[in-house]
């Protein structure tokens, strides 16, 4: 019984962190971003990170970024 309860929780567990909100930047050109979870904004360089739809790390100037918006919570898997 203890072994079921372990294994139903390791699972869970790998199941949820597989989730993740995903975020739709558009720059001033029009462009669409779509990115992994939140984009973090950088007051003191001025510019935002995300990770993009593969996982990769990214950086844009904040300036560019004119609105980001919520969309649906995604499994990364």
């Amino acid at each position: 019984m203890r072994k079921r309860a372990c294994l139903t929780l390791i699972l869970l567990t790998g199941l949820l962190s597989g989730c993740t909100t995903a975020y739709t930047m558009t720059t001033r050109t029009g462009k669409t971003i779509d990115t992994q979870g939140k984009p973090v904004a950088d007051a003191t360089t001025g510019m935002t990170t995300y990770a993009d739809t593969f996982g990769y790390q990214r950086v844009i100037a904040t300036s560019e970024i004119v609105q980001t918006t919520k969309g649906n919570t995604t499994l990364g898997w």
